[in-house]
């Protein structure tokens, strides 16, 4: 089997955001079952320091929307630091994600979901986070990733003794949201 790249950018749930590439068995795999797989592929596992992490290539590392801190020729990043991660092909994410739920509400009868976030608390900020959710969302909790189409992020965050609002701004509309930083959620009410 011949590995494939994607172009992904990774979010930590610090701020920081990873962009370059990740292998991927072939060029049909998803994301999502990427980061939710048991064994995270690797095209070298030599390479590999922890068995929850993933290897990324040429790799910039912005502090925020703009400045790139440092590049890096590959990194690994733990899986447990992913707040979430988008395909940085447009559309690519969510249109596999469409795709695959087309298939399953066939056979479950589910519809899609609103669903509505809020994340753990980091460094005096934390998220909103509304988006559309494909199939059974209480068996997708039990899995690291929940992928979620025409998402909306908002910080909440804490300067000063002051909360104040920010909306982040996603090039496109598909995310891999960790489920190890959600606090909450709520299934069906409509977006921000």
């Amino acid at each position: 089997m011949e590995a494939k790249q994607r172009k992904l950018a990774v979010v930590s749930s610090l701020g920081k955001k990873y962009s370059g590439v990740v292998d991927i068995p072939n060029e049909n795999f998803r994301t999502t079952d990427l980061l939710n797989s048991s064994n995270i592929f690797w095209k070298n596992p030599n390479e590999k320091c922890y068995d929850n992490a993933i290897l990324m290539y040429d790799v910039k590392l912005f502090l925020d929307d703009t400045a790139v801190y440092r590049n890096f020729d590959k990194i690994q990043i733990k899986l447990s630091e992913i707040f979430y991660v988008y395909d940085e092909v447009h559309g690519l994410g969510d249109e596999m994600e469409k795709k695959r739920a087309s298939t399953m509400i066939k056979h479950t009868q589910e519809n899609t979901q609103l669903v509505n976030i809020i994340t753990r608390e980091v460094a005096n900020s934390f998220y909103d986070i509304s988006g559309t959710f494909f199939g059974l969302f209480k068996k997708k909790s039990k899995d690291k990733f929940i992928p979620l189409t025409d998402v909306i992020i908002v910080e909440i965050h804490n300067r000063q003794g002051k909360w104040a609002k920010k909306q982040i701004h996603l090039p496109h509309n598909f995310i891999c949201m960790s489920n190890q930083h959600i606090e909450s959620v709520v299934i069906g009410q409509s977006p921000l």
